[in-house]
């Protein structure tokens, strides 16, 4: 992928970039954070006043690293400095010396959306935490659920597993890889 993005991974990134922009304005900015983490926090509860200061530090971290991708320092991430982002991170990924930073960077993301699957911070997302998480972000149970038993062959996906395939999702072209089953949580 070292050339121009297929149009499948294309549409993917797509995808991802309207699933941060929470109001719809065509850009992503620390706003659109703040909605999510609000509407998310809803699934952790809002009585465990913990889990709640823990998902705000998520989001916080979340948006900053999300926020990397503001080339011209606006304040906002366009469609286009989205693209131009993650082609370029995804180029890295392919290389066989990735820049230690850009690593770094990237787990620092993907541990962040693990602790914001994980609502019960048990260091697994079982089932009904995926469907919950799925289904917050609009897609039906059943399609949910038939996603989760690809990803995890029991009842609960290993963090090691689910950061594994989260690190793929945003790296491969390919429309059959199993990390497609991550429905764009990242």
């Amino acid at each position: 992928m070292t050339t121009s993005p297929n149009p499948f991974w294309n549409d993917k990134m797509k995808h991802l970039f309207y699933l941060y922009d929470v109001d719809g304005d065509g850009s992503i900015t620390p706003k659109d954070f703040e909605i999510l983490a609000n509407k998310l926090s809803s699934l952790v509860g809002q009585e465990d006043e913990q889990r709640r200061e823990d998902y705000a530090n998520a989001r916080k971290t979340l948006c900053q690293e999300i926020m990397r991708a503001d080339a011209n320092q606006d304040g906002k991430v366009t469609l286009e400095e989205w693209l131009d982002f993650h082609k370029h991170l995804a180029d890295e990924l392919h290389k066989p010396d990735t820049n230690p930073e850009i690593l770094e960077q990237l787990s620092q993301r993907i541990n962040t959306t693990f602790n914001m699957l994980d609502l019960n911070h048990d260091g697994y997302i079982a089932r009904d935490e995926w469907v919950k998480t799925c289904q917050f972000f609009g897609v039906d149970q059943t399609t949910a659920e038939k996603s989760f038993q690809q990803l995890s062959k029991e009842d609960k996906l290993e963090e090691d597993r689910a950061k594994h395939l989260f690190f793929e999702y945003l790296k491969s072209d390919d429309p059959n890889h199993i990390s497609n089953c991550c429905l764009c949580f990242l």
